[in-house]
Formats: C-alpha cells, sequence, structure tokens
C-alpha cells in the first residue's frame, strides 16, 4: 500500500484509511484495538463535542496523559475540529504542569485520571478553561460518555494546510518553557519523510512500536508515519527489556525506537537469539548515540538493521539520517555522525556572523525546511531571533564531512540528553539559586554509560556553610521533574569564565572528561 498521496491535513488522514481498509487495525494499545473506520468515526465524534463546547478555530486543547490508543482519535479529533492539541509531559510538576496550561491559553483539557489533581490544583490560574474531560472517567465528564451521542461524520470547518495542527513545548536557554507551533502541512511532511526511510512500512501487516512518550515529537511522528503507510501503530506504556522484546518478535513490529541502555539489557537476554525478529527491519537509537561494541554485539544477536537522527521540535523531528548502511560498527569515522539531510530540509553551519564555513570547521546548525514551525506561540520576539535570515538557528554547533554527513560536537544552548529527554541546565540553575546554602551554580551533562549523560550541579556555597546532596535533592524534588533531579553535586570554589562573564561550560565538561 502506498500513503494517499492527496492527504494536506492531519484531519483528512483517517477518513482516507477508512475509505481504503475500514476494517484493517490501526491501534494497539495491550489487547485494546481500533480499526481504520472506528479511529475515524471516533475523531469525528470528538471533533463534534469539541465543537459544541463553544471551541472556535484556533482554540488550544491541552492533552495530558501516559500513553495510551486515545492520544491519536484526540489528535486527529482537535484537528478535524480545526482546534490545536498542546501535549503536556506527564513528568512534569503541577507548577510545570500549570504555568504550560496557562501560557497556551488551554481551553479544554484531556487529562487521564493520575494527572487529575494537577489539573484541578491550577484551575483557578486558567480563566479560558471550559471544560476537563477525563479520558478513563466515567460519567458526563468522561471521554467516552461526552463523545458517545456526537455524530460520525466529520464537522464542516476543516484545517488549512498553514494552520496549526499541534503546539509542543521545550524549554529554552532562559529557562521559560515556549510553545512550538507545528503546521499540519509540516506534520504529514514529516510522516512523508519518514517513510521514505521506512519502506518496510508497506509490507502487509506492518507495525511501528510507539515506545517513547507521545507527547514527544519523535514518538507522535513515528506513530502517524506508521497509520500513514496503512501500517499499524502500537502503543507501549512499559514493560521489561523481555516484555518489550517479546512483543516485538510477536507483533511484527517493522520500526521502533529503543535508547542503547534498553538496546544492552536486551541482547543478553538468554533466551533472545531464538526470537523470530524478521519482520523488524530498523531500530532507531533514541538518545544520544550508541557504543561501537554494544551496536556490534546487537548487529550479531539482532540482526536487523539500526539507524538514529538529529532534530528537534522546532522543526518537527528529525533533520538528518544515519541510516542501516551506514549506522554500522564497522563504519569508523561515520558513526560518529548524525547522518545527512533528509526530505527537502537544507543545512548550513555558520559562523558567529552568519557567514558560510568551510567543510570540517566548527559553527552553528541552521536549518530551512518545509517543515519549519510557524513560531513560537506568543512569543514573536524569540520567534524573530530564532528565524532569523529565514533559517532556523538551532543553537548546536557541528561541522560537515566531505560526503556531507553532519557532526553534532556540542550544543551550544548546553541542553543535556539523559535517556532520551532534553534537559535545559537553566531551569536546575534557577531553582537551586534559591537554596539557602547555595551562592552560585552551574549544572553540566557528564557521560553516563547507561543513560547517555547524567547530570551534574556544581555548587558555590555560601560562606560557612556546608551541602548535602539527600537535602538538595529533596528541595528540589517538588520543584522540578524528577529526570531534572541531578544526582551528581561537587563543591567548587568558582568556575572558568570568559571575558563577559558566562561560565564556560564546556571547559568544565572537558575537566571532568580528562579525570
Amino acid at each position: 500500500m502506498t500513503p494517499p498521496g492527496d492527504v494536506e491535513t492531519l484531519a483528512e488522514l483517517p477518513e482516507r484509511l477508512a475509505t481504503r481498509t475500514p476494517d484493517a487495525i490501526a491501534l494497539v494499545d495491550g489487547g485494546e484495538t481500533l480499526s481504520f473506520g472506528e479511529l475515524d468515526r471516533t475523531s469525528n465524534q470528538i471533533a463534534n463535542a469539541l465543537r459544541g463546547e463553544g471551541l472556535g478555530a484556533g482554540a488550544r486543547i491541552a492533552l495530558l496523559n501516559t500513553n495510551t490508543l486515545d492520544f491519536f482519535p484526540i489528535l486527529f479529533g482537535t484537528s478535524k475540529a480545526n482546534t490545536v492539541l498542546v501535549t503536556v509531559n506527564f513528568r512534569l510538576t503541577p507548577k510545570e504542569i500549570a504555568y504550560i496550561l496557562t501560557d497556551s491559553e488551554t481551553e479544554l483539557v484531556f487529562v487521564g485520571s493520575a494527572f487529575l489533581e494537577q489539573v484541578e490544583a491550577c484551575r483557578d490560574q486558567l480563566p479560558k478553561l471550559k471544560r476537563i474531560i477525563v479520558i478513563d472517567g466515567e460519567g458526563e465528564d468522561g471521554l467516552a460518555a461526552w463523545r458517545t451521542d456526537q455524530a460520525e461524520t466529520p464537522p464542516d470547518r476543516p484545517p488549512e494546510p498553514a494552520d496549526t495542527a499541534v503546539q509542543m513545548y521545550t524549554s529554552g536557554t532562559t529557562g521559560h518553557p515556549k510553545g512550538v507551533e507545528l503546521t499540519h502541512a509540516a506534520m504529514i511532511q514529516a510522516a512523508r519523510d519518514g517513510l521514505e526511510l521506512w519502506p518496510a512500512m508497506f509490507r502487509p501487516d506492518a507495525a511501528v512500536l510507539a515506545t517513547m512518550p507521545l507527547f514527544h515529537i519523535a514518538a507522535c511522528n513515528l506513530g502517524i508515519a506508521g497509520l500513514f503507510a496503512g501500517g499499524r501503530a502500537e502503543i507501549l506504556r512499559g514493560g521489561t527489556p523481555e516484555e518489550i522484546i517479546r512483543l516485538i518478535a510477536d507483533h511484527k513490529i517493522a520500526v521502533a525506537p529503543l535508547p542503547a541502555a534498553l538496546i544492552h539489557e536486551i541482547i543478553k537476554l538468554p533466551f533472545v537469539e531464538d526470537l523470530d525478529l524478521s519482520h523488524l527491519d530498523t531500530l532507531l537509537i533514541a538518545g544520544s548515540g550508541i557504543p561501537v561494541e554494544l551496536l556490534r554485539e546487537a548487529q550479531r544477536v539482532l540482526k536487523c538493521g539500526f539507524a538514529l537522527s538529529y532534530g528537534m521540535t522546532e522543526c518537527c523531528g528529525g533533520l538528518t539520517y544515519l541510516g542501516p548502511a551506514d549506522c554500522t560498527y564497522d563504519a569508523g569515522e561515520k558513526l560518529k555522525s548524525a547522518g545527512q539531510p533528509i526530505g527537502k530540509s537544507k543545512l548550513r553551519i555558520v559562523d558567529s556572523a552568519g557567514n558560510d564555513l568551510p567543510t570540517g570547521e566548527i559553527g552553528e546548525i541552521l536549518c530551512q525546511s518545509d517543515r519549519v514551525m510557524k513560531g513560537y506561540w506568543n512569543r514573536p520576539d524569540a520567534t524573530r531571533e530564532a528565524m532569523k535570515g529565514g533559517w532556523y538557528h538551532s543553537g548546536d554547533a557541528g561541522y560537515f564531512d566531505e560526503a556531507g554527513y553532519l557532526y553534532v560536537v556540542d550544543r551550544i544552548k548546553d541542553m543535556v540528553v539523559s535517556g532520551g529527554e532534553n534537559i535545559y541546565p537553566v531551569e536546575i540553575e534557577n531553582e537551586l539559586i534559591q537554596h539557602p546554602a547555595v551562592d552560585d551554580v552551574a549544572v553540566i551533562g557528564v557521560p553516563d554509560p547507561k543513560w547517555g549523560e547524567s547530570l551534574l550541579a556544581c555548587i558555590v556555597p555560601k560562606a560557612e556553610q556546608s551541602l548535602d546532596d539527600a537535602d538538595l535533592i529533596a528541595f528540589l524534588r517538588p520543584r522540578l521533574a524528577g529526570y531534572k533531579i541531578p544526582r551528581q553535586y561537587e563543591t567548587v570554589d568558582g568556575f572558568p569564565r570568559n571575558a563577559s562573564g558566562k561560565v564556560l561550560k564546556r571547559v568544565m565538561r572537558d575537566e571532568r572528561s580528562d579525570t
């Protein structure tokens, strides 16, 4: 099967696929399934229910939950209503959740019952909020009852390709999350670009496995691409390495993202080489790369292709791709790269004045693509800064080799990638500086064999004050999501700084990597 060629918005996708294969399974979540026909009808009901709440075009609709099958009917339902889905990281603290719901001017929230208390706690801060719908709830505020009596045909207000479909939040260097507006056209193009890389998705009964949180652009895109191909998107809520690899084998998964730490655990399982993994075409290495020796053994044991990519929410996911032909243990230096640009994306490496740099020289990575964000929600200054000259300025440093492979050598914005999560140290620093014993603080990422990177907080204590790791962790716990809390602390007398006083975190990382 080929993807429907005339689809321009997410709103159109379920109907096109339901017309072709209405009874084929589209979504799997444990023992629960949804066919393409059911996905189309359910998303129509959600769209009509949103209209019934008086929500206008462009209204922000938030979704706060762990991975469940309901994510996609809600995504397509908000699209059909020409509203905007705001995805919220369920790992955030109530304070962080409240900020996103307030900043986005959310008018309706879809929430899992496990997170209802967090939403209720900040309800008085949300003047535009009209309704809270509990995804797994019963009664009139439960999703099932709320949509049941609605028409199964689509509403008469379809979106345009240039309309915003999804708003995902990413932290910036100021420490304040910014809402990234991604259009229908960008989301559809991301799916098309993905399918160019994964032709195995067009095999009969092919499926992708959503292992990463669906509030992230990578996992969301993967699921959409799987559906776009007419295949299944299977939802993973969690599980042991044994359960995950057995699911991949038994459900004939073709494409799945897994972090290196999980791949390491899987290939140690005594039975793994007895499993039928012949349908597994590509394992996408999630997070920050994979050691050569681990990749060598994983290729031997799993006998599938491996791939990795570089991208960001602002560009609707991956911009470059290191595919199975290159992502192999004997690829040499190429394995250290992020691959080559995909689709119509164009990349440049520039100096601080915006001048293009020659091959091999390190500079900032700029992108121009049909998938770049519309902008940051209600942040025109930040949008102009990021999109200077019509190019998205990534804040990341890298270089190209002679063959056009991109190497990302540093994060200009000092972002840390730990276990597949993007973490911005300034958020942590802004909280730690409020501790009564902390005079100054700098948080950096240090190599970690399991998570890729882990957080190290370097602290200058106030005079005659002592610091205790457990006390600092306890101080941060109600203020930050768990994955943002450093587990390592180091007392220092000061930090290396440049002439303007900026902390030289790269020097700090280099000093610790040499010890």
